[in-house]
């Protein structure tokens, strides 16, 4: 090819580009998919979090059990049409599994299959008030009392007394969770969550401090942090913690320069008061894995990783198959160990048969995955 002219060489390479064959988009498509015993045609292409398959067709990314549907019955769903699946796989794009329907209707599969949290009223983990109490806030509204008399009165907003006395929350009784939440494990979450906030609310003055109660200053000027892991602030009243997330946090004032409000975690405040400043590169961790003892005693400063240890050790993690976008069980992770030891398996291979990516296979060969399963 030396001697050869370059005007030749590119029309060569031009011929060889404009006669490759483009695959079709059912081509593209099936390339992604693997056939498992169930009947299901798993999709092995990008998933969402919740599962669900992602391909661009006609320009336009659409989830891949509804391109499943267009390329194989040509029909174009409206917004409004939601495909359904038979076999609860959400990963699954064998066209034979799949049916259109209404939100309606799709809200009643999940309620069959046991997904909807059924977990309202008195029972929902966040819930404060139990249905006789709901129902004395609407009485007191009923009756002329104000709002903010009645929020005075039950320790809450008004805005939430607003809303439950004009039927906007907590319209319905309490029902009975699904058998995805155990109901007795509601009923004692919630009442544990009542009852832990009562505690800390009780006590609305330091002249009523409880016995054996001891207050240091925190890093924040005015606001002390107490041994009982309470916070008081500039008022000399004891602060009501708000729940955000899985943790209990205090308003500290506003954020300097900004119209932003200052928010510190409780237990972040008291550890700085009865531990010192906190580390570069550490958070606060709790010994014990409950998030509302606040105490001294049960907190320590930590590295990201001793906290998350800690959270595996105490149960507080979904690793493994208990985490919900886990793609392998227990089960499936002893067997792929055993058909890499045995040899004659690649990592490509496995990765196509159990529908995950090659590094999840060789990750937990390696052990980095899946520590806990042996």
């Amino acid at each position: 090819m030396s001697g050869t002219p370059r005007i030749v060489v590119a029309l060569c390479f031009a011929a060889s580009v404009a006669n490759r064959t483009k695959p079709t988009d059912r081509e593209r498509f099936y390339a992604k998919t693997v056939r498992v015993g169930s009947g299901c045609l798993i999709w092995t292409g990008y998933k969402t979090e919740r599962g669900y398959g992602q391909f661009s067709l006609y320009g336009k990314n659409m989830g891949a059990h509804r391109a499943a549907w267009i390329l194989e019955h040509g029909e174009l769903l409206t917004a409004g049409q939601i495909l359904l699946h038979s076999c609860d796989t959400p990963s699954c794009v064998e066209v034979a599994h799949l049916r259109v329907g209404t939100h309606e209707e799709n809200m009643a599969d999940v309620r069959a299959h046991g997904r909807h949290n059924m977990a309202l009223g008195e029972n929902h983990y966040l819930a404060r008030f139990t249905d006789a109490e709901v129902e004395r806030i609407r009485s007191m509204a009923k009756d002329g009392l104000l709002q903010r008399d009645i929020a005075a009165i039950m320790n809450c907003s008004r805005s939430y007394v607003g809303l439950v006395a004009n039927g906007k929350v907590r319209t319905k009784p309490t029902a009975r969770p699904s058998l995805y939440h155990d109901k007795e494990g509601q009923d004692a979450k919630a009442k544990a969550r009542r009852t832990r906030l009562l505690e800390i609310t009780s006590v609305v003055h330091p002249d009523d401090q409880i016995e054996g109660e001891e207050w240091r200053e925190t890093p924040y000027p005015g606001y002390w942090a107490s041994s009982l892991g309470r916070v008081r602030g500039r008022s000399k009243a004891i602060l009501t913690p708000i729940l955000m997330g899985d943790y209990y946090v205090v308003d500290c004032g506003m954020k300097e320069g900004t119209k932003t409000r200052n928010r510190k975690g409780v237990h972040v405040l008291v550890c700085e008061a009865w531990h010192g400043t906190r580390p570069a590169g550490k958070h606060a961790a709790h010994i014990n894995g409950d998030a509302f003892d606040n105490r001294p005693s049960n907190l320590r400063w930590a590295t990201p990783l001793e906290n998350g240890n800690d959270r595996v050790r105490h149960g507080t993690t979904m690793v493994g198959s208990r985490n919900p976008a886990a793609k392998l069980t227990d089960a499936s992770v002893r067997e792929i160990r055993r058909r890499l030891a045995v040899g004659g398996n690649t990592i490509r291979a496995l990765a196509k048969e159990y529908g995950v990516h090659p590094s999840a296979i060789s990750q937990l060969r390696d052990n980095k995955t899946w520590r806990h399963v042996t």
